[in-house]
């Protein structure tokens, strides 16, 4: 009776203070993966990157095109904190299956483990492409922001293509590990071209 009237406590990792956040990433029998971390460590770049429009778009007229990224900016900020705790629910069947030690069950799992790592990746990609937007008309002083934005934003991507790319692995499917591998390489080849496009335009010593 007394078990049942315990109230289910879901822990929120989005909520906890820079100290308890870190302090349970660090924990090996914590809840929280690489994808969490690569989620903070994307939002941050969200952040860093607002700053810079903010910085571009002070003084001026608002159009249409600094509306559109300040908005969709901030919202892609609050999304990638939202996926800390998305990624800590989708893993939950994979580490139940772990601990039961079945393989068919396992396997099944390591989809669904991997959706949000992938889903980082792909919002990554987004912040990628807003970026070289702004880096059009970025100024001398949010040139700074917008390059730790980009580093940022490259290793929220590059943590979540290596944790997807290890629990893929795993699988008894070899097409599926190979396929999952390839796509992540296919990925940072097709971003090639835009990244030495947005570092040229916000090298701060030719800015």
């Amino acid at each position: 009776m007394a078990d049942r009237e315990k109230k289910l406590v879901i822990e929120v990792f989005r909520k906890k203070d820079a100290e308890a956040f870190t302090a349970a990433l660090a924990d090996p029998e914590g809840k929280m993966e690489i994808p969490s971390a690569a989620a903070l460590c994307g939002a941050e770049a969200c952040a860093l990157a607002l700053r810079a429009a903010r910085i571009c778009v002070e003084g001026r007229e608002a159009d249409e095109q600094s509306t559109y990224l300040l908005r969709n900016l901030d919202k892609l900020r609050e999304y990638l904190v939202y996926l800390i705790d998305e990624d800590v629910k989708g893993r939950a069947v994979f580490l139940r299956a772990q601990k039961e030690g079945d393989a068919q069950k396992i396997d099944a799992a390591r989809h669904p483990a991997c959706a949000i790592g992938d889903e980082i990746i792909c919002q990554m990609i987004h912040l990628i492409a807003l970026m070289d937007e702004m880096a059009c008309f970025h100024t001398r002083e949010s040139a700074g922001y917008l390059s730790a934005a980009l580093e940022l934003a490259l290793s929220a991507m590059r943590c979540a293509m290596d944790y997807v790319c290890e629990i893929a692995s795993g699988s008894s499917d070899r097409t599926y590990a190979f396929v999952v591998r390839r796509e992540n390489e296919l990925r940072m080849e097709e971003l090639a071209e835009t990244l030495e496009r947005i570092r040229l335009r916000i090298d701060p010593v030719q800015t």
